[in-house]
């Protein structure tokens, strides 16, 4: 069973990327990270994910047909038998979830596996 982190270069997907590392070093479960970026993101120039790469966490790759992220990661969360899945949510208001949606929540709604929701530190934003 595996830790599957949605990671962005946000500091809410920062926050998601500790945990899972705290996660998966403390359970002795492999770690993989799944990209919710709509663009590539390599490690380069990120220390944290340099790290986390560098622990022996796997880098996941995209689908290049372009799917919805979220959809992707849940898809992903059952194909690579992950135990949790850990992603970074930040405050919104209920206006902005209305016309904008929300991955977050899209994932923890649709996902087959539990979720773990992590927010930064204030003084992380």
């Amino acid at each position: 069973m595996t830790i599957l982190v949605g990671y962005t270069r946000t500091p809410e997907g920062h926050a998601a990327l500790r945990r899972g590392v705290e996660t998966a070093g403390s359970t002795g479960k492999p770690l993989a990270i799944f990209p919710l970026s709509d663009r590539a993101e390599g490690a380069a120039g990120d220390a944290s994910l340099e790290a986390a790469l560098g622990a022996g966490a796997r880098l996941l790759e995209r689908d290049p047909q372009g799917r919805h992220p979220a959809e992707e990661l849940i898809d992903t969360a059952q194909e690579a038998g992950a135990e949790l899945v850990v992603i970074g949510v930040r405050n919104r208001s209920r206006v902005s979830k209305i016309l904008l949606g929300s991955d977050a929540q899209s994932i923890i709604l649709g996902s087959p596996v539990p979720v773990l929701t992590v927010k930064a530190a204030t003084d992380e934003r």
